[in-house]
């Protein structure tokens, strides 16, 4: 799935409540604002909005080069994490760059 990727994450350290070690990996993406009209609920807006999902330790090294938002082809499987049903970034192809929006 093509994608705007803002960056990736990693999280690590010791727990204060028990010293255990901890190591988190996410990635934020954007994507575009859904107005949505259910009911006495309306949420509208513009432009693009963000996203975190959880991202496979084993690609974070991938993205070492984003600099600046990029446009890439993601691939996105549901796992187990934690005991919770999550969306995680498995892969990653064609890295593009995002395209300025101009004033004028």
């Amino acid at each position: 799935m093509k994608m705007l990727v803002n960056g990736v994450t990693r999280t690590h350290g010791t727990k204060k409540a028990d010293g255990k070690p901890y190591d988190m990996y996410s990635i934020t993406v954007s994507f575009p604002i859904q107005n949505v009209s259910q009911g006495t609920y309306n949420f509208e807006g513009y432009g693009t909005q963000p996203a975190t999902m959880e991202l496979d330790p084993a690609i974070y090294h991938l993205f070492k080069n984003v600099k600046e938002p990029v446009y890439l082809d993601l691939t996105i499987e549901q796992v187990i994490h934690f005991g919770e049903i999550k969306n995680m970034v498995v892969g990653v192809a064609s890295i593009q760059p995002a395209q300025k929006v101009s004033n004028g």
